[in-house]
């Protein structure tokens, strides 16, 4: 395959960063075949989401090479927060270098669009595409053929500069790791990331991670406040006459966590119809909570506990019928979080 840019020194750039993907030919990537044939139009091939995983937690360490100062450094990426903004999921990136114009950015909200098939970030103006393929006539998608001989993107290159000889973009992803290697080309050099390992999806990629330790004047200013979303557990234990739904937070983190509250609520269980979806009972309907904003601090491995009981009625008090339900516990901060369901038979 050409070079994107018509540039021998950004495809020189690129080479040394791939050699990160020789890292992870254990993930059993699908990319066994590069696409030669010029053909398809690669502003209609999508990236699938399991490119960039999103799940809180996931981390990703690369090691950062610069021409100018002719050094490197480490990097870490990490999914720090999962919001719910109006009714959307958002997955907040501590920084997201491999973007045109997030090289210095951080907090930045990302999404999978599931209608669009795109990665989506959200700017003050509302959500605008991750990758612009398609909306930018200099930035494409080249392509690989998978297993089911099916044209997949495994890189994303875009010309930044229009009146420079050489200013470009390219990133190239392994499917269910990520960015594995990317490579920037500017007037004034070259850098290029080169992933050594990875945590994503509960899985781990690359080399050991070193434990991270917080310096001795991080520790003389006092507790470490996380970005982190607190883990929520649910269980129910169902009798003939009733289920016991109990709702477990706990801080999985090392630092504290701030919760903001805009009420005296802090939990809730949300009761739906499986096949349609309609909400049939919520323990806090009827109950009165006052309106104070509160900021609790969950301590690093502290767990709160809720526990209630539904006696499979309504919130009309009226029996329910035979069928299938789901349960679903909530926490309710400023921005809810809420529990995997779990799907009960009932009455």
């Amino acid at each position: 395959m050409k070079a994107p840019f018509g540039s021998q020194a950004f495809a020189n750039c690129l080479a040394g960063a791939l050699l990160g993907l020789a890292l992870f030919a254990l993930v059993g990537s699908a990319q066994t075949e590069t696409k030669s044939d010029d053909s398809f139009d690669s502003t209609e091939i999508l990236l699938p989401p399991d490119y960039l995983p999103l799940r809180l937690g996931n981390r990703w360490f690369y090691s950062k090479t610069d021409s100018r100062f002719k050094k490197s450094d480490d990097v870490k990426i990490e999914i720090i927060s999962r919001p719910i903004i109006k009714w959307k999921t958002w997955y907040v990136f501590n920084q997201l270098p491999f973007v045109p114009g997030l090289e210095g950015a951080n907090n930045v909200l990302v999404r999978y669009d599931d209608e669009t098939r795109r990665f989506v970030r959200l700017t003050q103006e509302g959500e605008v595409v991750l990758f612009p393929v398609g909306f930018e006539k200099d930035s494409e998608f080249a392509a690989s053929v998978d297993e089911k001989q099916q044209v997949v993107p495994n890189r994303f290159s875009y010309l930044t500069c229009l009146s420079c000889a050489d200013s470009g973009t390219e990133v190239v992803f392994d499917r269910g790791v990520g960015v594995v290697a990317a490579a920037f080309i500017h007037p004034w050099g070259t850098e290029s990331f080169e992933l050594t390992a990875a945590d994503v999806d509960g899985r781990h990629f690359g080399e050991p991670i070193k434990q991270e330790k917080p310096s001795a004047k991080t520790r003389r200013q006092g507790p470490v406040i996380s970005r982190a979303d607190p883990r929520l557990s649910l269980t129910v234990e169902k009798t003939d006459l009733e289920a016991r739904l109990s709702l477990k937070v706990r801080n999985p983190t090392d630092s504290f966590l701030s919760l903001f509250f805009d009420t005296s609520q802090t939990y809730d269980f949300v009761i739906r119809e499986k096949e349609t979806g309609l909400e049939i009972w919520r323990w806090s309907k009827g109950s009165f909570f006052s309106r104070v904003r509160r900021n609790v601090a969950l301590r690093p491995e502290e767990v709160w506990s809720y526990t209630e009981v539904w006696n499979f009625k309504d919130n009309e008090r009226n029996d329910i019928k035979q069928g299938v339900y789901e349960v679903t516990g909530v926490l309710a901060t400023r921005e809810p979080i809420f529990s995997e369901p779990i799907d009960v038979a009932a009455p």
